[in-house]
């Protein structure tokens, strides 16, 4: 799932989540339901980092939302998840 989320093949994939492993970023373990699964669990090391790289920006966005009403706000989800299924992707929320 991953890999076809990122748009990379097998290789890249493995690639890529042993990179993050070896920086403490991942852990892998084995689905306990399914054996030819591999789960990832995010350490806490990401969590900070990606706290640390987006909290400002999101911080910054959701000051920015304050300036609109609700229906605006609506009106700026739907057209951010019409260009969403237009490219082909589709909101996970």
């Amino acid at each position: 799932w991953l890999g076809e989320q990122l748009r990379l093949n097998s290789a890249g994939t493995t690639a890529l989540v042993d990179r993050l492993e070896s920086l403490g970023l991942v852990r892998r373990n084995r689905d306990t339901t399914d054996r030819r699964r591999v789960l990832l669990e995010v350490q806490d090391r990401a969590v900070e980092l990606g706290r640390a790289f987006f909290g400002p920006v999101i911080d910054d966005v959701v000051r920015a939302a304050e300036d609109f009403e609700a229906g605006e706000l609506e009106t700026v989800r739907r057209f951010l998840t019409a260009v969403l299924h237009t490219t082909g992707q589709s909101p996970t929320r």
